[in-house]
């Protein structure tokens, strides 16, 4: 599956800490990162991937509360 220009934005936005107030463009940007660390090559995308990650999930647990 390809990944769009806008996806790709989205994740490159993520991983500099640049994140949405909605809560389903979080989710799609957590899925994609999710496919992007499976496929990570070396430990430090695969650390920034997660903890860019782990970031998405805090504010998506803020959005829902």
């Amino acid at each position: 599956m390809e990944i769009s220009e806008e996806a790709k934005l989205d994740m490159k936005n993520a991983l500099n800490g640049k994140f949405s107030d909605n809560y389903d463009d979080l989710q799609i940007v957590l899925d994609n990162l999710s496919i992007k660390k499976a496929a990570a090559s070396d430990h430090g995308s695969f650390k920034q991937i997660d903890n860019a990650m782990g970031r998405i999930q805090s504010k998506m647990k803020k959005i829902k509360a």
